[in-house]
């Protein structure tokens, strides 16, 4: 008597399984365009349509210590040789708030790492730029910041960035590792005496320590 062969299972549920797995995936999928449009709109505001920066305001306690640095700065001859007495150090709220009573405060905002100063700087894209001519938009400059034993000041262009993408040095009239100082300071006596009066300085993150020539 022939056997009769037992049923296999159903495929249903399988089925089921892997549409489960697809529909799920493809939600992820739809899930991750949906953040990455987002953060690309962001992206895009931030860069290309920039609100006005805050300015920066001190306190009455801070205005009156950066008050003091300024009139160090301004009356180099009046401080004493002590060295402690010629060490200013100034941070980046002093900075910011210097540039805000400029009436530079919503376009440029200034911050100190290590080595480097940066500053984040919106305007108009000039009509010869590569892209988005006389468009406003918001840059970051990077510089590399040094004082040669020799008391030779350097500030060179080390990155300039839109939305956080570097650009191309081409594009910058191959600024990039120029000494911008180097290039003024013969011809401006100012700079020349300005630079004269400092011993030594430093930046690290959040502050610019000077230290004064006697």
């Amino acid at each position: 008597m022939q056997t009769i062969p037992e049923s296999v299972a159903p495929a249903a549920p399988r089925a089921r399984s892997t549409k489960k797995v697809v529909l799920i995936t493809l939600a992820v999928i739809l899930g991750c365009a949906g953040i990455a449009a987002a953060t690309g709109a962001v992206w895009v505001k931030h860069t290309f349509y920039p609100s006005a920066m805050t300015p920066v305001s001190l306190t009455a306690k801070e205005k009156e210590a950066f008050d003091s640095k300024l009139q160090v700065l301004n009356n180099p001859a009046t401080v004493p040789p002590e060295e402690a007495n010629r060490t200013l150090v100034i941070n980046e709220r002093e900075v910011n708030a210097y540039l805000a009573q400029q009436e530079l405060g919503e376009s440029v905002q200034v911050k100190f790492g290590e080595g480097q100063v940066s500053a984040a700087v919106i305007l108009t894209a000039p009509e010869d730029f590569p892209i988005v001519p006389n468009q406003k938009i918001r840059l970051r400059f990077t510089f590399g910041t040094s004082l040669s034993p020799e008391h030779k000041l350097s500030l060179k262009l080390d990155d300039l960035t839109l939305g956080g993408i570097s650009l191309p040095n081409s594009w910058l009239g191959d600024m990039k590792g120029v000494d911008l100082i180097a290039q003024n300071v013969e011809s401006d006596p100012a700079l020349q005496k300005f630079l004269a009066g400092i011993q030594s300085l430093e930046i690290h993150n959040g502050t610019l320590r000077l230290v004064l020539n006697k």
